[in-house]
Order: C-alpha cells, then structure tokens, then sequence
C-alpha cells in the first residue's frame, strides 16, 4: 500500500475511497497518478483531454520515475 513516505519529490498522497490512495503531481501541464492494485502500482500521464500515457510497475519508485519520464514534452520535427 502506498504510504506518506512514497509522497516525496512533488508528489502528493490523496485517500480516495473506493479506489484507495493515490499519489498525484502536477508536471508540465499534465495530471500524474500513481496508484496500487494488488502487488502492482499503475501510472497514468493525462492531459486535459485524453490520456497520454499508463503502464504498470513493482515499486512507487518505479512508478513515479516511469509517470515523470512520460510526462516530458517531447519534441517534433515538422
């Protein structure tokens, strides 16, 4: 279970009955979220609208540094 000392670095700890607890941050315009089912922790990156990218990890640690990562703009070449 996700725990006050996962909350460091920006993160948030929020209880959030049913689903559980949940750490969140802000980071270039975009929601981070990281929470646990079962064994796993999940991430997901959203923007306003949609999205942008979830994945599973085995540690907190894991899985804010995968939500973090994602969460960079990336740039384009038009």
């Amino acid at each position: 279970m996700l725990t006050e000392s996962d909350a460091t670095g920006g993160w948030t700890l929020h209880e959030h009955p049913p689903q559980g607890v949940m750490l969140t941050r802000q980071m270039y315009r975009r929601q981070l979220t990281v929470w646990q089912e079962g064994s796993l922790l999940w991430f997901a990156v959203d923007s306003g609208t949609k999205t942008l990218r979830w994945g599973r990890r085995s540690t907190a640690a894991a899985a804010k540094a995968a939500a973090e990562k994602a969460a960079r703009p990336t740039l384009t070449t038009d």
